[in-house]
């Protein structure tokens, strides 16, 4: 029988059931099926791979990456239905392989496969926005020297000024490629504009110099990026340069030392099987350079749970190595259910953006851009972590007129954002998490012990969220714990041995695939549950120890967010649907303000004393309550539910998914522009100088939320 007719089938057998219910219907073709409008395909006596729904719609051939018990196994399984190996992904346990459309039910029924899943297309995480042509950064009254100091909009200048500027901390930029051009350096009088130690190549148009542990390498003078955002990004992170009109250094950690691992191409795009074979490279390397971050700029659509998903996986490997992981939360927002892969990894740092209008150090005008993805996941987590500015960012992009060929794809084709000859302003959660991990570098020169899960655990309670009226006034599933703050971050006062992912097992969640329900039983789903209305407006809750149900959001059945306002009337039809008294349901999401919408009061507040369980590691897990056991946390009322227990995964099933940098989007941002003819005192200036984060008013500490995950 082939397998689109057992996809048949099993749509047919799952109409005469309710949602809810984890059982499999054994057929005497030896078959079981699942529930949920797709096939487990397996023999009776061994269980069948999980198989990625947007393979199921393809012909031809097809470009999967397949895990099984080891990448060797894997190789094997291919070659016995006649495809062929592309790499070895030994990283997590699997091959990247081309295989024809018929043998996909062939392969996922041989029982060494545990998966097999898309080799997604993967982009960047970026966007321009209207707001920043040069003659919008040129503007009288605003000298900056054509670039804005984002390290202020994070208080690393105060860091900067103690010695803490990422000296000796490796960072490694998986991206588009760095160029480091000898007539930028000629053009500074031979000044070095960071710390750049070369290029290991993985895109499909690599060349090699040397190799280096068996990787193709290019020196970093002779590295290339035609595609410019590489450069951009490694530019935010650990640009050396000065902003003539503050001083203050215009990257986060201008010592740090970065490493390009060249895995998109001239075009912005790569593949999952680039990425991953990128981060293979990083645990070999990582000593020669000490690499401690991995910075991921990048976006891809989700089709599968997060512990299917190679790339989730592979993400975790490398943070169970001790490596943080900073990944884009994507350009897809401002809706909910909009974070990209990888930020949808659960133990992984996810930064979403801020606009912070241009206005370095001062909070009182910022806002969440539209274009910033929100949460929850499709597996019920609470994403973003944190933000950071990524709105208007100027860095390096190289476009020379007399130099064409080496010319940035991305400046020769939106000339209007750059700047000069090496400057390019752009924006998207891509900036924000370059952004993140240059804080990072500077917590890790700091405090060089930290492990992954701590550092995740400062950056998340040091953060300071949105407010207004007293409440939040973006809820935790489009800030998360709010922007992050590096003097806090770094010289904060943390309690020892406290640290993210509190109850979650990292190496068993990676050791077991999605064959069976004992497999699941390993696995977490996040603590976010919805139900909707009877005209498909969303509730996002959690439940707390007591029973007690708490609204995160309300959406609409478009996923935009509704104010309190709009969202309390619902709560009513929301416990009826739920079978609960409508004073069990409780609201805890703050105002769910628009985005665009100035919420950030005088410099924002830090979260202190537990609040939303911050001192428990944020979210923390309760001996493993939320982990996938039958199904008992599954979200209701459709879409990327999982089938009662029956494990069959109903998120996207479309067959063209990319991860790169994240969407373009273009934005209209009321900008004050003074006129050309203006005199000096007619020139926009700050009233005043933004509020120092040691006034009283900033250290109060506000609490809006009970623990609800607490560990006992």
């Amino acid at each position: 029988m082939c397998f689109q007719l057992q996809l048949s089938l099993s749509r047919t057998v799952s109409s005469l059931f309710s949602r809810g219910r984890g059982f499999y219907i054994v057929l005497v073709f030896g078959f079981v099926l699942s529930l949920n409008g797709w096939l487990q395909a397996q023999h009776s006596d061994m269980t069948a791979a999980y198989v990625d729904p947007a393979l199921t719609t393809q012909t031809g051939a097809l470009s999967v990456l397949v895990t099984a018990d080891d990448s060797a196994v894997a190789a094997a399984a291919i070659d016995a239905v006649g495809g062929a190996v592309t790499s070895d992904l030994w990283l997590i346990n699997a091959v990247g392989a081309t295989i024809s459309a018929e043998a996909l039910g062939q392969l996922a029924a041989m029982p060494s496969v545990h998966s097999v899943v898309q080799n997604k297309q993967v982009t960047t995480s970026s966007t321009f926005h209207k707001q920043h042509s040069a003659a919008d950064l040129k503007k009288p009254g605003q000298e900056t020297d054509l670039a804005w100091p984002v390290a202020k909009d994070v208080g690393a200048d105060e860091l900067h000024n103690l010695g803490f500027t990422g000296r000796g901390i490796g960072v490694a930029v998986i991206d588009s490629g760095i160029t480091f051009y000898k007539k930028l350096v000629e053009q500074t009088d031979g000044e070095v504009v960071f710390d750049y130690e070369g290029q290991f190549d993985f895109s499909e148009d690599e060349s090699c110099s040397r190799q280096i542990d068996g990787y193709c390498f290019q020196k970093s003078k002779d590295a290339r990026d035609l595609f410019g955002h590489g450069s951009h990004i490694a530019g935010i992170i650990g640009n050396g340069f000065q902003d003539s009109a503050s001083g203050a250094y215009l990257g986060i950690a201008p010592d740090a030392t970065i490493i390009s691992f060249r895995a998109l191409t001239e075009q912005g795009v790569g593949s999952y099987e680039q990425i991953i074979e990128a981060l293979q490279a990083v645990t070999v390397v990582h000593k020669k350079y000490n690499i401690r971050i991995v910075n991921l700029s990048l976006s891809a659509t989700a089709t599968v749970p997060y512990f299917v998903d190679p790339l989730n996986r592979a993400v975790e490997a490398l943070w169970a190595q001790g490596f943080v992981v900073v990944a884009a939360a994507g350009n897809e927002g401002p809706n909910a259910e909009t974070i990209t892969t990888p930020g949808n990894d659960p133990y992984i740092i996810t930064v979403g953006g801020l606009n912070t209008r241009t206005t370095a150090g001062d909070f009182s005008d910022d806002v969440l851009p539209n274009w910033s993805a929100t949460g929850p996941t499709a597996d019920g987590f609470i994403k973003p972590d944190v933000l950071a500015p990524g709105s208007s960012i100027v860095s390096f992009m190289y476009n020379a007129e007399d130099d064409a060929e080496a010319s940035a794809y991305l400046a020769v084709n939106h000339p209007d954002y750059a700047l000069s000859e090496d400057l390019f302003s752009m924006s998207g959660t891509s900036m924000a998490t370059a952004v993140t991990s240059g804080v990072v570098a500077l917590m890790l020169q700091a405090n060089p012990d930290l492990t992954p899960d701590e550092v995740k655990f400062r950056l998340m309670t040091s953060a300071r969220p949105a407010i207004a009226a007293e409440e939040l006034a973006y809820n935790l599933l489009q800030q998360g714990a709010g922007r992050i703050w590096a003097p806090d971050a770094v010289l904060g006062d943390f309690p020892a041995d406290v640290a993210a992912n509190t109850g979650m097992d990292i190496l068993q969640d990676l050791a077991h695939g999605a064959d069976d329900e004992e497999d699941f039983a390993y696995h977490y789903q996040g603590p976010i549950q919805r139900v909707k209305t009877a005209d498909d407006n969303i509730l996002y809750y959690a439940e707390a120890d007591d029973g007690t149900l708490y609204a995160l959001g309300v959406a609409d059945a478009q996923r935009v967010w509704l104010s309190r306002e709009a969202a309390e009337p619902l709560l009513a039809s929301f416990a009826e649907r739920l079978a609960v008294d409508e004073n069990v349901l409780s609201w805890a999401g703050g105002e769910s303000s628009e985005a665009g919408t100035k919420v950030w009061a005088g410099g924002g507040y830090a979260w202190a004393g537990g609040g939303y369980a911050w001192s428990g590691g944020g979210y923390a897990w309760s001996g493993g309550g939320y982990a996938w056991s039958g199904g008992g946390y599954a979200w209701s009322g459709g879409g990327y539910a999982w089938s009662g227990g029956g494990y069959a995964w109903a998120g996207s099933t479309s067959a063209i998914t990319t991860i790169s940098s994240t969407t373009w989007v273009e934005e209209e941002i009321d900008i004050e522009v003074v006129e050309d003819d203006a005199t000096p005192d007619e020139k926009t200036v700050p009233d005043e100088e933004p509020a120092s984060p040691d006034t009283a008013d900033q250290a109060s500490h506000r609490t809006f939320l009970p623990a609800l995950f607490s560990t006992p």
